[in-house]
Formats: structure tokens, sequence, C-alpha cells
């Protein structure tokens, strides 16, 4: 798949003085530009004809976020390993049969640098009335906790051709995450565990958990907890902080 729509953006971005202008820019020229490779994607995954393609984000000049037919999320990369996306698809959907939560399942088209997920129902914490979310916290931590143990549990020995995907988790933990001496305890890390990765129902129950690109071996079991009680925090010290302001 050619590069050009991502250097067409870069370039036009060039005459933009915000930053988030210049994202926005670039995500949609990726957008415009990719929808005919789009549309043969989503014909081939879902059987489904190209109705709409709207721009989510592209917070970095190496990929690109859309939304298509309002049902299905598309990931655009401008350079990836084809082999290294095959077994990042793999392994996310291997373990979605291992944890009580919904995970998207992941498609990858045949001849381009992207993949796709449907977008699962759920709502995000923001959604929510913030008093009812303080009073469902500890439900809330409760229901993180046993997601991270549930992935955490996975047996990676029984992993078919483990050997092979656990080269592809320790790449990503070393170029990614830069995770050093991958032992023998390692356990399925998320790498991104922030509040916006999970979708909850009006009870605020947990019914999704998303975006595994980060997905790859860590060394510490405590890691992806820490990395959600870092964002959580953040996420309560901005609504007190709202919330003194309105008063």
């Amino acid at each position: 798949m050619t590069k050009l729509p991502f250097y067409i953006g870069m370039i036009l971005s060039c005459f933009v003085k915000k930053a988030h202008d210049r994202h926005v820019l670039r995500g949609r020229v990726n957008c415009f530009l990719y929808r005919p490779q789009i549309a043969r994607f989503i014909k081939d995954a879902y059987g489904e004809k190209l109705v709409s393609v709207k721009f989510v984000r592209q917070n970095t000049p190496r990929r690109c976020v859309c939304l298509v037919n309002d049902k299905y999320y598309v990931k655009i990369f401008r350079n990836m390993n084809p082999q290294k996306l095959k077994d990042f698809a793999f392994l996310v959907n291997y373990i979605r049969d291992f944890i009580s939560t919904p995970i998207p399942r992941v498609y990858i088209a045949k001849n381009n640098h992207m993949y796709a997920t449907e977008k699962l129902s759920g709502k995000s914490i923001y959604d929510f009335d913030k008093n009812y979310v303080f009073a469902n916290e500890d439900k809330i931590i409760k229901n993180v906790k046993e997601i991270i143990r549930q992935m955490q549990a996975i047996d990676l020995s029984k992993i078919p051709n483990y050997e092979k995907y656990k080269y592809a988790l320790e790449t990503t933990a070393k170029e990614i995450k830069n995770e050093e001496n991958i032992g023998k305890d390692s356990v399925l890390t998320h790498f991104d565990t922030n509040e916006k990765n999970f979708l909850f129902d009006d009870d605020l129950n947990i019914c999704g958990f998303i975006d595994f690109d980060s997905l790859a071996l860590g060394n510490d079991k405590n890691k992806d907890w820490e990395i959600f009680d870092k964002y959580w925090q953040k996420y309560k010290r901005r609504i007190e902080r709202l919330q003194k302001t309105t008063r």
C-alpha cells in the first residue's frame, strides 16, 4: 500500500500552526485518500459496502484511526511489518476466549497495512455523571483488577506456535516499552490500561476492553494496574478541579 497519503498530509500540515489542527488535517487527508482501500477491506472483512468514513484521531504521523459505517474502527499504518501485524491479530483474537470482558476481534487487510475491529457497545467513563462514577469507584477498580488477573493467568505455553509469537511479544516489549531481560515469569501486559480503554454499561460494569496495540510481555505483574491507577488519579483530580470551579 502506497504511503503517499501520509506524505501528502504531512506536507499540507506544514502550513498549519496549531498541533491539534495539524493532526486533524493529516488524519482527514488519510481518510479521504485511503477510502478506496478501506472500501475493499470492509467488503472483504464484513461483507458490507462502504457508506461513511469518519476521522477519529491521528496523534502521530505514523498511524490514523477512522470510524467506518459507524460500526468499525479501522487503523491505518504508514509503516508496519506485515508479519508483525498478523502476529498481533492472532494474539488478540486468541486471548478473547480467556477474558470475560468483550474484546473486539481483529481483522487484517490482505494487501494493506491496516486492521479493523468492531465498535463495541458501551460508554466512556466521561459519559457518566461524575458523582455516580465516584459512588461506584470500588466496583470499577475491582473489575479492572479482575480483567488484569485474567489476562495474566493465560498459560502462554499453550498458545499454538508460542515460540514464534513469544518473539513478537518480546520485540514489542523491547521496542515500545523498553522492557529488558524478559524472563520465564513474564506475563501478558496491555501497557495502555488508561480509563479511556474501558467501556461501561449503565450500571458502570465494564463491558468492553479495547486498544491492544501495545500488547507485550511484561516483567512487572503490577504494571497494568499501576498504569490504570495513574490515569485514574488524573481523572479524579481533573473532575475535582472542575467541581471547584463550578461552585
